[in-house]
């Protein structure tokens, strides 16, 4: 006779369990087209489609009924393109809303289309994704779906967000600090470390990361974690770049002494554990 136990092919995965298994990479884990829309239409009304017949929520259907008429062309997208984002802020700050991860996907279709006309508007959307991850951090979907989101953004702002690299890494920082929870600073490095790669002068970028432990001590972890997500590759292997980038980063050891052991501390731990 097989045991009950032996016959049950569904086995409850714990908080921790769920979390080890995601893995925020925009790279390479998720494929989106990134051909142009047919016509005049526009990325942020084909997804706008695609979720009304996915999401059945009133959440979902009070917010595409109010966008509905800002959005039936790329010129009229443009032109009401405030009355989108503050549609979007606001119905993303709903309590209990069952919208959140159709939201989530809008605003990375929004900045699609609008690109540098969406950049200013990047520090408010992140505040209210720091408010979610802090609302509802035992919700491994969103978790995933809020740090995907970031990378998306990334992916489709890198070109502005280089040249600001050091206000970015500010306001994405608290995510990094020691108060946070473990998972949370490596979904953090994982997404982040994509627009690292895209900055050319890591000397910079090291002289940006290093500096900021002066106000920010509880920094180190989140920062190794950050270097260590810079330099690793696909199925175990180094990144391309890692040749250029590691006698950049070490030579930054000698350079900010005490306040950068932490990190290469930390970023040993993790080639070891790699």
């Amino acid at each position: 006779m097989v045991k009950r136990k032996e016959r049950n092919t569904h086995r409850f995965k714990g908080f921790s369990e769920r979390i080890a298994a995601i893995k925020v990479d925009v790279t390479h884990k998720i494929q989106r087209s990134t051909e142009t829309p047919e016509d005049e239409d526009t990325f942020f009304c084909e997804a706008l489609a695609k979720w009304t017949e996915l999401n059945c929520t009133l959440h979902y259907q009070n917010f595409a009924s109010e966008v509905r008429q800002y959005v039936q062309s790329l010129a009229q997208l443009v032109h009401h393109k405030q009355q989108v984002i503050a549609l979007l802020k606001t119905h993303l700050q709903v309590p209990g809303s069952l919208a959140l991860e159709s939201l989530l996907d809008l605003v990375v279709q929004l900045a699609r289309d609008l690109q540098a006309d969406f950049y200013p508007n990047f520090s408010s959307f992140f505040n209210i994704f720091v408010s979610l991850l802090n609302r509802c951090w035992q919700d491994t979907h969103l978790l995933e779906c809020i740090f995907t989101t970031l990378s998306y953004l990334f992916k489709f702002l890198w070109r502005y967000m280089v040249k600001d690299i050091e206000e970015v890494f500010s306001l994405y920082s608290p995510l990094l600090v020691g108060e946070q929870k473990n998972y949370i600073q490596q979904f953090a490095a994982e997404s982040f470390s994509f627009l690292m790669r895209k900055i050319k002068d890591s000397s910079r970028l090291f002289d940006v990361l290093f500096s900021a432990l002066d106000s920010q001590p509880d920094l180190c972890q989140g920062l190794g974690f950050l270097c260590f997500e810079m330099i690793k590759g696909v199925k175990k292997q180094f990144h391309s770049m890692t040749d250029s980038v590691l006698p950049v980063l070490f030579s930054k050891t000698g350079v900010f002494q005490s306040k950068s052991i932490g990190v290469v501390h930390c970023l040993q731990w993790e080639l070891v554990c790699m």
